[in-house]
């Protein structure tokens, strides 16, 4: 999900205005109002492990709803499987919304506390039974501010366009407020078919198949929207208005020329059409280009689509995003929720990185793939919001939402963490095959953090823990800072570093890359951090020009100082100056040697025994390692005339 700010002048859309993402101080104080309100009731952790007794495998929603008035009615049925011996179920619906009643095969009885509704069964039902029920209800839901952006289920007219919609918005706690339901991030729903009846003036548009739209006279008809994807709680949608219909197709390369529909329900007022037709058409790209990079799109044997609401920002209601602003990078951000948020949906909103943090970055990458004339500005954006927060990725306090949905922490820093993230795999066949395979091992289902981490450690051959107690757990950013000295071809540096957030002492260990430009020549050193000071050495034939630290901007970080200390490669120190750092170290498979130019090496155990030596072929100086036994090693490199430039101890892990 992404909020914008707008600002409306008469009817005229000022688009040019800076995108926010849901992290608007109304929309936080109203959440935290509702978990005021649950730990007063101090009822809803019993509330839920009720509810944790059964598993929902289908809901078909047949329900009222018009464009003119949130009132709502009709009924759900609930299919379910009993996790454990059961005679009462439990579900949620907002109090202001009368339940008529609940049917299995006769009326059962039902009673309620406040927004919880409890069902004595027609019997006891043992694991595995299917529980086959339909709740009955009407009302109005709640009108105040309780969703992430707005009410769970609202009414407005476009200040801009004038066409009156009816919508719904769930995250994350409001699907209660308009249907009665389960609101539990671990249990997807199989499959879900929901109906809508509404005036032949209006359209509704919802997630799936529209299978039909059945007249029913009296000026009424029916959509009947199917899906049989898994799916969360709050992606389930709703809207309702005039709209326009404008369909084309996406054809990503794993389809073989077949193709997928993208349905858009426009506002039928012209001019909607108009100004945001080029951004709508970008979706088809973006979704060929994320189907090449994080596997083939979903739920490409349904359909892809936006249906437009009056609200500033856009929600990724699975395969249908309600879309109140279009720009490129919120047609890509919902987009990209499809993969991450909807294939794959965070195991807690705890875990919600994975699903902002990951579409967020999407942004970065779309802007990088199909405007890369935007891509610098891009990332400069995100990582000047990133560099503005205090807080670590990690929520340490689910009990706030405002905390989980700051944008600074986790759509933005948690955007700039995965740039390094490609960075430290330093492989982007690798990175994205990493992204893919998560896609294919967490389909339909759930992801934490953890889950995220040994993943990529899998792909990586490495242990990302430092990343992670660093970067997604450790709060701020490093400023870093050089000092030099070049003696002859040796070049000796002091790469030091401090914390750019007051009162943070997190101490940043991902690799750096550094830029030495000499007269007719360059080199691009990648070093590996231990600490807050590091030396490390390298050769160039060439008098220095310039420095720079991580050119190509992949880390989030300030830089501090560059400058030449002659004190640097004196007498005292040429003995120091053998003692090298060749990384990673512990190694497992590749070890990295920071010199331009060395022409052979010779590896010795650590009793003195020569196990490997060969000449370097590659341009960037590595060796393979991945035969040698667990230990501690010597490695030494000499020139063409055979000299000794280079000295390094290391681990092999």
């Amino acid at each position: 999900m992404k909020k914008t700010l707008t600002l409306f002048v008469g009817l005229t859309f000022c688009a040019g205005l800076t995108a926010q993402h849901l992290c608007a101080e109304q929309k936080m104080n109203a959440q935290n109002r509702i978990h005021q309100l649950l730990a007063k009731r101090n009822a809803s952790n019993e509330e839920m492990k009720r509810m944790e007794q059964y598993d929902v495998k289908f809901h078909h929603l047949n329900l009222n709803v018009e464009r003119t008035s949130t009132a709502i009615s009709g009924n759900v049925r609930t299919l379910a499987a009993a996790r454990n011996t059961l005679d009462t179920f439990v579900f949620q619906l907002y109090r202001s919304l009368t339940v008529d009643s609940v049917v299995a095969t006769q009326p059962l009885t039902f009673w309620r506390d406040s927004d919880v509704v409890y069902v004595q069964l027609d019997k006891s039902y043992q694991t595995g039974d299917i529980i086959d029920l339909v709740i009955y209800y009407r009302g109005t839901p709640p009108a105040a501010q309780n969703a992430a952006i707005g009410a769970g289920f609202s009414n407005r007219a476009s200040p801009t366009y004038g066409n009156r919609i009816t919508w719904s918005l769930s995250q994350p706690y409001s699907a209660y407020e308009w249907w009665p339901c389960k609101q539990s991030l671990q249990d997807k729903i199989d499959s879900v078919k929901f109906y809508i009846t509404t005036d032949t003036s209006n359209k509704a548009g919802s997630h799936g198949i529209l299978k039909r739209i059945e007249p029913l006279g009296n000026g009424k008809h029916r959509f009947e929207w199917e899906s049989r994807y898994p799916i969360s709680y709050y992606l389930i949608a709703v809207a309702v208005g005039q709209y326009s219909e404008y369909n084309y197709w996406a054809k990503p390369a794993q389809l073989a020329g077949d193709s997928i529909p993208v349905i858009n329900y426009i506002y039928s007022n012209p001019t909607a059409f108009t100004n945001n037709r080029n951004s709508i058409e970008a979706t088809v790209p973006q979704l060929e280009m994320f189907s090449s990079l994080y596997g083939l799109y979903p739920f490409h044997t349904e359909k892809y689509g936006h249906m437009m609401a009056p609200f500033s920002g856009g929600m990724e209601h699975q395969t249908m995003t309600s879309q109140g602003v279009f720009n490129f990078d919120i047609v890509a951000h919902e987009l990209a929720h499809q993969w991450f948020g909807d294939n794959v949906t965070c195991a807690s909103w705890a875990d919600l990185w994975l699903n902002e943090g990951f579409a967020t970055y999407s942004e970065y990458v779309a802007n990088e793939k199909l405007q890369p004339s935007n891509r610098s500005a891009k990332l400069t954006q995100i990582q000047n919001a990133a560099r503005s927060t205090s807080n670590s990725v990690w929520v340490n306090d689910t009990t706030s939402v405002s905390r989980i949905f700051n944008s600074n922490s986790t759509y933005q820093k948690g955007a700039a963490i995965i740039h390094i993230l490609r960075y430290v795999f330093n492989n982007d066949s690798l990175f994205f095959a990493m992204l893919t395979d998560f896609q294919v091992q967490f389909k339909d289902g759930n992801a934490s953090a953890a889950d995220f981490k040994a993943h990529a450690e899998g792909f990586l051959g490495n242990s990302l823990t430092e990343y992670f107690n660093q970067w997604y757990y450790g709060r701020g950013y490093p400023v870093y800072s050089i000092r030099w000295n070049k003696r002859d071809s040796r070049i000796m540096l002091i790469l030091s570093q401090t914390n750019g957030t007051v009162g943070a002492t997190t101490v940043f260990t991902n690799p750096v890359n550094i830029r030495i430009t000499g007269i007719g020549q360059s080199l691009n050193l990648r070093v590996q951090p231990t600490g807050a000071v590091d030396t490390f050495f390298t050769t160039l034939g060439a008098d220095v020009l310039s420095m720079a630290i991580d050119p190509d901007n992949w880390i989030l970080k300030s830089t501090g100082t560059i400058t030449q200390d002659a004190t640097l490669l004196t007498s005292v120190n040429d003995a120091a100056e053998l003692e090298l750092l060749s990384y990673p170290n512990p190694a497992t498979d590749l070890l990295y040697i920071p010199l331009s130019t060395p022409y052979s090496y010779t590896i010795w155990s650590a009793d003195g025994r020569l196990v490997q030596k060969e000449s370097f072929t590659n341009t960037t100086p590595h060796i393979r390692i991945q035969q040698l036994l667990k230990g501690v090693y010597v490695l030494e490199c000499t020139d063409r005339e055979g000299k000794r430039i280079y000295t390094s101890r290391f681990i092999k892990q």
